[in-house]
C-alpha cells in the first residue's frame, strides 16, 4: 500500500471526527445562544414587570398619601371650627357676666374646648399610626431649639399641673446645644405625649423635665465624608455641606406617684392601652424613626421616669453650648437651677398678656385667602378682635387679582394669610405668582395639610411661615406680630 493511501486513511477519520465535533459544538453553541436569547428576553420582560410593579406601588403610595391628607383635612376642618368657635364664644360670653356666671361658663367652655382638642389629637394619632404603617411618614432635619420646645410644652401643661397642685419644673444638666438638626414637629409630638401623660396620671407631688447631654463626637464635613454614619451609631446624615457634631440628648420626665409594676410596663406601649391611647405607641415608633429610643424606669409606689434618648446633629457655626455653672449636685447648683430654670406660668393665658396690648394688630391691613366660609369667619373674628382691618378672598385667583389691583393703586396688605388647598387657584400657585410680581410682605400659610414635606413645599412657594389648623388666636397673633416687626 502506498504512502499516500496510508496517509489518506489516517486523515479522513480525523477529519470526519473534527467535522462531527465542530457540528456538535456549533449545534451546542446555537442552542446556548437560543437559550441565552430566551433568558435575556425573559429578564427584560421581568425587568419591565418589576418597573411596572414598582410604578404601581409608587402610585398606590401616592394615592394613600393624598387620601390621608384629604381625609385629615375633611375631618379636621369641622373639628377645628368647633374648637375655634369655642374660643370665640369664651371671649364673647365673659365680657359682661357676673363673677359666679363667669366661673360657671368658664368651666363648661373649658370642658368643651378640652374635649375638642383631645378629639383632634386622637384623629391625628390615628392618621400618624396609619402613615407609619404605610411607610408614608418622613422625618425632617431642620434647625431647631430643644429648649424652646420643652418650654413651650411645659407652658401649655402648666395650668393642668397647677389645677392638680403639681409642681412642674424644667432642669438642664451638662452642655445643651442651643441649635440642633431634628424634626421639631415630631420631637414636640413625642415630648408632649410624655409630659402630658405625666401630668394626667400623676395624682400628687412633682414632675421634672430633665434635659441632659450624654455623649458627643465630631464628624467630618459632608463634602469629604465618603460614607454616611451607620444606623447603629448615628442618625441619617443631614443633607447640608457643613460640618456637624453628633450629640446624644436625653430628655427625661420624672414624676412622683404610684409608679408602674414591672408586669404592666410593656402594656403601656400597646395601642389598646386605655390610659395612654395610641400616643405612647406612636411616640415610640417616631423615636425609632429618628434613631432614638424611649426607656421607662419605675419603682412601684415611688414614681416613674420616661426618657427619650436621641442622637442629633449640631450644625457648625451654631452658638457655643450653654454650660451650667457650679458643680453638679452641689447645693448652689441645685438652687440656681430651681431659681433660674423652673417655669413660673400663670394659670390662664389671658393673665400673661400685657394689659395695654388688648388690640395688638391695630392698624394692620390683612388679607385672608380661604375658600371655606366657616374658616373665613374664624380667622376674621380673631384678627378683627385684635384690631386688624380684614379683607377676604375666596381663592388664590381672587387674592392675586385683589393684591395686584391694590399694588397698582399704591396699596399693600401688611400680611396675607393663605390657605393652600383651594379651587380655581391654590395657595402654592397664588403665593408663587405674587412673589414673582414683587409682593414682598409676609405671607403665612394656613392649612390642615400635615403630611411630611408640606412645610418645605410652602416655603419653596414663597411663604414666610406655616401655621396648622386648628388655629389658636394667640398663636396666630404672635406669628403675625413676629413677621410684621421683623
Amino acid at each position: 500500500m502506498s504512502l499516500e493511501s496510508v496517509l489518506l486513511g489516517m486523515i479522513f477519520p480525523v477529519t470526519n471526527t473534527i467535522i462531527v465535533l465542530t457540528v456538535l459544538a456549533v449545534t451546542a453553541l446555537s442552542a446556548a445562544c437560543i437559550r441565552l436569547t430566551f433568558l435575556l428576553h425573559k429578564a427584560a420582560a421581568d425587568r419591565n414587570e418589576l418597573i411596572a410593579a414598582n410604578e404601581s406601588i409608587e402610585a398606590t403610595v401616592r394615592a394613600k398619601s393624598e387620601f390621608l391628607a384629604a381625609m385629615s383635612q375633611e375631618i379636621q376642618t369641622p373639628m377645628s371650627a368647633l374648637a375655634s368657635f369655642t374660643e370665640i364664644l369664651v371671649q364673647r360670653s365673659l365680657q359682661n357676666c357676673s363673677v359666679e356666671l363667669k366661673e360657671e361658663i368658664e368651666g363648661i367652655i373649658d370642658i368643651i374646648k378640652k374635649n375638642s382638642r383631645d378629639l383632634i389629637s386622637t384623629i391625628n394619632d390615628v392618621f400618624d399610626y396609619i402613615k407609619i404603617d404605610a411607610n408614608l411618614l418622613e422625618i425632617e432635619s431642620v434647625p431647631m431649639s430643644i429648649k424652646q420646645v420643652i418650654h413651650d410644652i411645659c407652658r401649655l401643661e402648666k395650668p393642668n399641673a397647677l389645677a392638680k397642685h403639681l409642681d412642674l419644673s424644667i432642669r438642664y444638666r451638662g452642655e445643651i446645644p442651643p441649635t440642633i438638626l431634628c424634626d421639631p414637629v415630631r420631637i414636640r409630638q413625642i415630648l408632649s405625649n410624655l409630659i402630658g401623660n405625666a401630668v394626667k396620671l400623676t395624682k400628687k407631688g412633682t414632675i421634672t423635665v430633665l434635659c441632659e447631654t450624654i455623649v458627643s463626637g465630631d464628624f467630618p464635613s459632608a463634602e469629604t465624608n465618603s460614607g454616611a454614619p451607620t444606623k447603629e451609631t448615628a442618625v441619617q446624615r443631614p443633607h447640608n455641606s457643613f460640618s456637624a457634631s453628633l450629640v446624644q440628648l436625653k430628655m427625661s420626665v420624672i414624676s412622683t406617684g404610684e409608679g408602674i409594676s414591672p408586669s404592666h410596663i410593656q402594656e403601656l406601649f400597646k395601642p389598646s392601652r386605655r390610659d395612654t391611647g395610641l400616643g405612647l405607641n406612636i411616640a415610640t415608633r417616631l423615636a425609632t424613626l429618628m434613631d432614638g429610643t424611649i426607656h421607662v424606669e419605675s419603682t412601684f409606689g415611688q414614681g416613674s421616669i420616661f426618657s427619650l434618648l436621641l442622637n442629633v446633629y449640631v450644625p457648625e457655626g451654631a452658638p457655643p453650648m450653654l454650660k451650667e455653672r457650679g458643680s453638679e449636685g452641689s447645693p448652689s447648683h441645685e438652687m440656681r437651677l430651681r431659681s433660674e430654670l423652673d417655669i413660673r406660668i400663670p394659670t390662664k393665658k389671658s393673665d400673661a398678656l400685657p394689659t395695654d396690648n388688648s388690640r395688638p394688630l391695630r392698624g394692620l391691613r390683612i388679607l385672608v385667602v380661604e375658600d371655606m366660609a366657616v374658616n373665613q369667619v374664624i380667622l376674621a373674628t380673631f384678627l378683627r378682635d385684635a384690631g386688624a382691618q380684614v379683607e377676604i378672598a375666596d381663592n388664590g385667583a381672587m387674592a392675586v387679582q385683589k393684591v395686584m389691583q391694590d399694588m397698582d393703586n399704591g396699596l399693600l396688605f401688611d400680611v396675607i394669610l393663605m390657605d393652600m388647598q383651594m379651587p380655581v387657584m391654590d395657595g402654592y400657585e397664588a403665593t408663587s405668582h405674587l412673589r414673582k410680581h414683587d409682593y414682598h410682605r409676609p405671607i403665612i400659610a394656613v392649612t390642615a395639610h400635615v403630611l411630611a414635606g408640606d412645610r418645605e413645599k410652602t416655603l419653596q412657594a414663597g411663604c414666610d411661615d406655616y401655621i396648622a389648623k386648628p388655629v389658636e388666636s394667640e398663636t396666630l397673633i404672635g406669628m403675625i406680630r413676629k413677621h410684621v416687626n421683623a
